[in-house]
């Protein structure tokens, strides 16, 4: 910020005390229901300037109390811990602490990167970026989430790309399950990044299971971590149930965790770095049986560490991807709402009801 200069110090100060002076005699000639109704219309202009500030912190100190009777989460001794990221940041964002955690335990942890990232088109440098942009994008973000592992700690060998289309996995999982599927952003339709698990594999939803079948086969994880079905964005939805079915053909689903990112409007408030609020439960996770995971000073100052590793995301999204360096993590052992907490207008009644007809 530029130093004012003496002459404009003295210019400030002349005019807040004529400022202050004319307020003041203004406020004197009134009568006091107009001093109220000034008041009031002051009031009114910095509730609408601020408003969304002061629910953020009343969220927030709303939170912390009902984050605190939450039951705690606890990873076992010989942890062998994987998770799954739709794209390179989920891992540190919903799990970070719980990664340093197990590693520091003695126990083992493997992230499997289901995409590169590559269709985020403002981090690539432009609106209307090159297909070959979006490539090199996929390339940084792979050096970003290895720097990010490094940051808890991890060594690199840790991390799994697999390389599948970001922006595209939900139409994996459904439209191209068996017909390849290519990239609007990159122009590919196979596997093409160096350094991926199984470079040359077809964009297929088929193809992506079954890597993960072979994956979780080899890997032998004791705790599985995973988006929600209920998270916002389409990537992490289908992660969910790519995850869940390859679980599911190994007989794993009692070793499946949920997490939550895309949690619903404006979460998770209030924005920006606030390492002494906790982590409160997402909207869209309303009903899930959430455990919290409480993290270590270290834990925590480790945890920025590895999200500030992710530099193409920090530029843009800086504000939301901090708002996660809280003082837990949150993880529910359902992917959705058992059916005993859900209302009646989400759908049991009605279905119910067709079951008698």
């Amino acid at each position: 910020m530029r130093r004012l200069a003496p002459w404009q110090w003295l210019l400030l100060l002349l005019l807040l005390y004529v400022g202050a002076t004319e307020a003041l005699r203004l406020w004197l000639g009134l009568l006091w229901a107009e001093r109220l109704g000034l008041l009031l219309a002051a009031l009114g202009v910095w509730a609408f300037i601020n408003g969304r500030f002061v629910f953020a912190y009343y969220h927030a100190l709303l939170a912390s109390a009902w984050v605190r009777r939450l039951p705690l989460f606890a990873p076992g001794p010989g942890e062998r811990l994987l998770v799954l990221a739709p794209h390179p940041d989920d891992e540190v964002l919903a799990a970070a602490g719980l990664m340093r955690r197990v590693h520091g335990a003695g126990g083992r942890v493997s992230v499997v990167y289901l995409t590169s990232g590559d269709a985020f088109d403002l981090a690539a440098g432009s609106p209307l970026p090159s297909k070959e942009a979006m490539r090199r994008l996929a390339l940084r973000r792979m050096v970003e989430a290895w720097r990010g592992l490094e940051a808890l700690g991890l060594p690199r060998e840790r991390a799994l790309f697999l390389g599948f289309p970001d922006q595209g996995l939900f139409q994996l999982f459904t439209t191209h399950y068996y017909l390849a599927y290519e990239s609007p952003h990159t122009g590919l339709e196979a596997v093409a990044y160096p350094g991926v698990y199984r470079p040359g594999l077809p964009y297929t939803g088929k193809v992506l299971e079954a890597t993960l079948v072979e994956i979780l086969r080899e890997l032998r994880p004791t705790r599985i971590l995973l988006p929600s079905p209920l998270d916002a964005h389409r990537d992490h939805q289908a992660t969910a149930y790519f995850g869940m079915r390859a679980a599911a053909s190994l007989g794993l689903e009692g070793r499946l965790e949920y997490y939550v990112i895309h949690g619903g409007y404006q979460y998770p408030l209030p924005k920006g770095l606030h390492k002494g609020l906790p982590l409160y439960p997402p909207p869209r996770g309303r009903g899930l049986p959430w455990r919290r995971f409480p993290l270590s000073e270290e834990e925590v100052l480790l945890k920025e560490k590895a999200i500030r590793a992710h530099r193409s995301q920090m530029r843009l999204l800086g504000r939301f991807l901090l708002a996660f360096v809280r003082q837990n993590e949150l993880f529910s052992p359902l992917p959705v709402p058992a059916k005993e907490v859900l209302t009646s207008e989400e759908g049991w009644t009605a279905l119910e009801e067709r079951e008698v007809l």
